[in-house]
């Protein structure tokens, strides 16, 4: 189609833990983190900074990527770590489906990307919730298009129904005013 694309956002169902995707067509998928995956050993859960061990405090640096995962060496300077001739001083952390996916998450990039597909996803969302389609669960495109169509024709449906209804006429009881002074 002459589109020449880099990355693609996808809900959190989707990954590319194989690297088919980026292998197929050149295309980084990146999702929202997923809340069920584990942060990895050695990885502090609020800052996702990388150590060594579990006794080391010196942050790791990330070089980039293997075919296996995110690659790290440690960052220490000579004479600074006690531990340094006992310490690998290296470490590979897979691909997951959560912070550690081929495209880091951590990324200012990756959380711009995330935040425009937010932005773009808020209209449809708000259709989902007022055609009461927010928890349908279909297994494709065409599937949750049939379903949002058929719900938006009988939502209309039953709009035009109620504005095409005849208005009962009220019937005004004029009071006599002597009855009123009474």
């Amino acid at each position: 189609m002459g589109i020449d694309m880099k990355l693609i956002t996808a809900d959190e169902a989707y990954n590319d833990n194989d690297g088919s995707i980026l292998k197929d067509s050149g295309v980084h998928l990146i999702t929202p983190p997923s809340s069920t995956t584990k942060v990895p050993v050695n990885v502090e859960p609020e800052t996702l900074m990388v150590t060594c061990h579990d006794f080391c405090d010196i942050p790791m640096v990330r070089l980039g990527l293997t075919a296996e995962g995110h690659k790290y060496k440690c960052n220490a300077h000579p004479g600074e770590c006690s531990r340094s001739p006992h310490c690998q001083k290296f470490l590979v952390i897979p691909f997951d489906n959560g912070h550690f996916q081929r495209m880091p998450i951590g990324s200012q990039l990756s959380k711009q990307a995330l935040d425009i597909r937010k932005n773009c996803e808020r209209p449809f969302n708000l259709l989902k919730n007022r055609e009461g389609l927010e928890n349908a669960r279909v297994r494709s495109q065409g599937s949750l298009t049939g379903r949002v169509v058929f719900t938006m024709i009988a939502t209309l449906l039953i709009e035009m129904a109620g504005t095409r209804k005849k208005k009962q006429k009220e019937t005004v009881k004029q009071l006599n005013l002597y009855e009123v002074a009474a």
